[in-house]
């Protein structure tokens, strides 16, 4: 493997979660993830910059320099793709629009407002849907497995002043501030109508400064038509 895409480690690098963006992201919206991340977290924007933020400035340079490249992007998605994204087949896995990834009630309340409110338990949400997310597939998709990415709310330890500023002005010294972050989702070969399944969000980082809020996560599985209106 091209030591160019790994890690000290010789792991492969995601450069899709770090810049946070869909593996089928245009040109555009890899440009526009890159341009909003590095404002976040610039060394220029604070005096004293965390080493981390700046071992994550430097994945960013990286990952947009090889994905906003067509010819570097083909050659690391031939060997992302090998790891991540290809069924039984070998083949390349479709991803879900996110039109058909239908969020409950309160955590669309909850993504909105990108945080959770202190009184609101989870229990209460699967008491009345039985599920936090729904994601629709058709019957080829079933077949062959896909990939989806949903948004859940989300803590971010401040990049700036890991609350040791009572006067930062991005988290007011309390060392962490509200966000969202992508949870990707492998739904597997011949999937049923109906299936479940549940993610450990405690066991799942996106990134070394993002953890989700939530515990756990429940989605369900459902078939539809081709050419189902939704």
């Amino acid at each position: 493997m091209d030591n160019k895409f790994c890690d000290r480690n010789g792991n492969l690098i995601d450069y899709y979660s770090i810049l946070n963006v869909p593996y089928n992201a245009g040109k555009d919206e890899i440009n526009s993830a890159f341009r909003t991340l590095i404002k976040r977290y610039h060394p220029d924007t604070s005096e004293e910059s965390p080493d981390n933020a700046i071992e994550l400035i430097e994945s960013l340079i990286t990952g947009h320099r090889i994905l906003s490249d067509s010819n570097s992007r083909e050659e690391y998605d031939n060997q992302l793709f090998k790891k991540i994204m290809v069924n039984s087949k070998k083949e390349i896995l479709p991803v879900i629009p996110g039109s058909r990834i239908k969020y409950s009630t309160s955590l669309k309340r909850m993504l909105k407002a990108r945080l959770l409110r202190k009184k609101m338990k989870r229990d209460e949400i699967l008491n009345n849907i039985g599920q936090d997310i729904e994601i629709l597939i058709t019957e080829e998709e079933a077949q062959t497995g896909a990939i989806a990415f949903i948004e859940l709310p989300a803590r971010m330890h401040c990049p700036i002043c890991y609350g040791r500023d009572s006067q930062c002005h991005v988290c007011k010294g309390i060392g962490r501030i509200h966000t969202t972050s992508k949870l990707r989702v492998i739904i597997p070969e011949k999937s049923r109508h109906g299936t479940f399944l549940e993610y450990d969000l405690l066991k799942i980082k996106n990134s070394k400064l993002i953890t989700f809020r939530a515990k756990n996560i429940r989605i369900k599985i459902s078939h539809i038509k081709k050419g189902q209106a939704l």
